[in-house]
């Protein structure tokens, strides 16, 4: 039966606040659109978020997008895009780009201008329209469990200044940028992936801290100040083959300031499933008081909500449907959805009858649609002003750049700090424990990219827990990848692992795994137990001394180097406990921090003796994950913070005395 023009209204109206997830579908052409989403597009579905199944590679991104566009044209495709320890088109191998906490640690904003429009130039050319980010948490809480190193930085001036610049990036290769996770997600100390956070603090406070970066990248005009608009990537010891691929020409950049908005300005804001109780009585993605806050700072754009199948909103709203409806009410015009369809499908059936029922009407519905119609309409404007397109010999040139220029970055930023760090030899082949004890939804379980680029230099290592353990997913299968945009694990995770581990003492119990993915108290005794049998305990020096008669018949008569793997060793905590234990026996061990720059010396400093010697990487990406290895064989940065900020002012002061003339 055809439907009547009322009820294609209706379908239409509905259809066009919704921003499912999609398993791609097997198809001769190879594209992957499953029918039940190509009929929604061709019904007046808003957009699609990409994970990283959609995406194992950027050429599938690629014609994935141009098949997806081909049926509609208007169709926002979405990518949860950050770089580091967050990323859809690189989430098997790892980011190219080390992370925002990286691009934090520079001066200026000058590099995050060049790493956004370097990963803009990669998501153009895959024909993605909307980065869910830059980040714009400011990180106050170091025990923060979801935002960490995906923010610039713990002051409102560091996240606004780089958080901005990466913004102009992103946007100047013709792509929007969606600001995240309004009214600010650093300070909560639950993660909303599975519970509800509440930050319950003064609004004053809020508005000081937290609502900062988003007010200036609202109405960033006449707050940046002459900001530099990028430093050559030779002055990061990065070889170019074709520089202009990474720095927009003149002509082109001004074509796009001539554009009808400001290129750091946010195309999108994502509201947060956290509950600001100075704001209004609910989370502030279903907090009509949130909405209200944030178009009174400017906003014009799509409000859109963060995953609405997160856990802290499935304890208030009982179902996915009722937290659709409850978002609408609130004012968002863009909600996302996981993977599963029947997601979709549940929060459309809750729409159209809140529609039926008068609760929620068309033309609330319609107005959502017409902003994101706008929005559509900039973008592509913008990548028709760069000339750019959806093509896949683009897509690796503009990846190939994406890494030149993240090798570099995550170079200048990785460094040692602590102890004087005793370079790993290249026979060396050394025990490595991950003492993370606490999930990453959002990048999806733990990512080994460490534990692979140690590897990769030293074939010998030893991993603990191991890759190919009971429960643990191989590094870059889709187990390992989240599920749904809110970083929903696919299978269990409860129950206890186990797994013997290799080289243990004769007569110890296969103990080694835990209940997750790192090792529990009595897997680390094990390893406690092992490493000081065969020859370190802790009156030993830092290099391991061998200790003749207390070695087993046969045993090795010296320690092989133990580098240990770190996020959140928060005084108190159970990952710095387990950091503790190991310290003791092993006063030679070597850390690789993956967490938050900011409070290393807190952190490790207070250890007995000074602590050891870490390996600061920012994140866990891989981009970082190499510069880390390369400090563990000893090699230095080969750029200097104090020489790159140094010329970050000179270019600063040359651009102004050039605008004098």
């Amino acid at each position: 039966m055809t439907d009547t023009p009322e009820a294609d209204r209706t379908r239409r109206a509905v259809n066009g606040v919704l921003l499912p997830g999609f398993e791609n579908a097997a198809g001769p052409d190879g594209a992957g659109v499953p029918a039940w989403l190509a009929d929604a597009a061709r019904a007046g579905l808003a957009g699609v978020v990409y994970f990283a199944r959609n995406t194992p590679d950027v050429a599938t991104a690629a014609a994935l997008s141009a098949a997806l566009h081909a049926i509609s044209p208007e169709l926002v495709i979405a990518v949860d895009e950050e770089g580091g320890d967050v990323s859809r088109l690189e989430a098997t191998r790892g980011s190219s780009l080390p992370g925002a906490a990286a691009l934090g640690v520079l001066p200026g904003g000058a590099i995050s201008l060049d790493a956004g429009r370097a990963l803009g130039r990669v998501l153009a050319a895959t024909g993605i329209d909307l980065l869910l980010g830059p980040v714009l948490d400011v990180v106050s809480e170091p025990d923060n469990p979801v935002i960490g190193v995906r923010a610039f930085g713990t002051t409102p001036d560091d996240v606004a200044r780089h958080g901005i610049a990466f913004a102009r990036g992103v946007r100047s290769a013709g792509v929007g940028v969606c600001g995240k996770h309004f009214p600010g997600h650093g300070a909560t100390t639950v993660d909303s992936h599975v519970g509800l956070p509440v930050v319950d603090e003064p609004l004053d406070v809020v508005r000081a801290r937290d609502l900062v970066p988003f007010a200036r990248a609202l109405c960033p005009e006449g707050r940046l100040g002459a900001e530099p608009s990028g430093l050559d990537a030779s002055r990061l010891d990065v070889s170019r083959r074709d520089q202009s691929r990474l720095d927009v020409s003149r002509r082109d950049q001004s074509r796009l300031d001539a554009s009808r908005r400001d290129q750091s300005r946010l195309d999108a804001v994502m509201t947060a499933h956290a509950l600001f109780p100075a704001v209004g009585p609910a989370p502030a993605s279903i907090e009509p008081q949130a909405t209200r806050l944030l178009r009174e700072l400017g906003h014009d754009g799509p409000v859109v909500t963060d995953a609405l199948d997160m856990g802290a909103l499935r304890g208030l709203t009982g179902s996915v449907g009722e937290a659709a409806v409850r978002a609408v009410e609130a004012g968002a015009d863009l909600l996302c959805l996981g993977l599963d369809p029947a997601l979709y499908t549940e929060s459309y059936d809750a729409l159209s009858e809140a529609v039926a029922s008068g609760r929620v009407s068309v033309e609330r519905l319609e107005d959502s649609g017409a902003r994101t119609r706008a929005l559509v309409a900039a973008v592509h404007d913008r990548r028709a002003a760069v000339g750019a397109v959806t093509d896949v010999d683009a897509a690796q040139r503009a990846l190939a750049d994406l890494t030149e220029l993240g090798a570099g970055i995550a170079d200048a930023v990785v460094r040692v700090r602590g102890a004087h760090l005793v370079p790993l030899a290249p026979d060396a082949r050394p025990d490595v424990v991950d003492l993370r004890v606490r999930l990453d939804h959002a990048a999806g379980r733990k990512a080994r990219h460490v534990q692979t680029a140690i590897a990769d230099v030293w074939p010998g290592a030893r991993q603990w827990p191991p890759e190919n353990a009971p429960g643990v997913p191989p590094a870059g299968s889709p187990d390992a990848l989240p599920g749904t945009l809110s970083g929903t694990l696919s299978g269990t995770l409860s129950g206890t692992l186990s797994g013997t581990l290799p080289g243990t003492l004769p007569g110890t119990l296969p103990e080694a795994l835990s209940k997750g993915l790192g090792l529990d108290d009595d897997g680390l005794g094990v390893l406690i137990a092992r490493f000081t049998r065969y020859g370190v305990s802790a009156d030993l020096d830092r290099i391991g001394t061998e200790r003749g008669a207390e070695f087993p018949e046969g045993a090795p008569r010296q320690a092989e180097p133990l580098v240990v793997i770190t996020r959140e060793p928060v005084p108190g905590s159970a990952e710095r406990g387990r950091l503790e234990r190991l310290w003791v026996v092993r006063p030679d061990l070597v850390v690789v921090h993956t967490g938050l720059p900011g409070p290393v010396d807190d952190w490790f400093g207070t250890l007995s003796g000074g602590g050891p010697a870490v390996v600061v990487a920012c994140g866990t990406g891989r981009a970082n994950a190499a510069a880390a290895v390369l400090r563990l064989r000893g090699v230095g940065p080969r750029n200097e913070i104090e020489q790159y900020e140094h010329e970050v002012q000179e270019h600063s002061a040359s651009r102004t005395k050039g605008a004098r003339r």
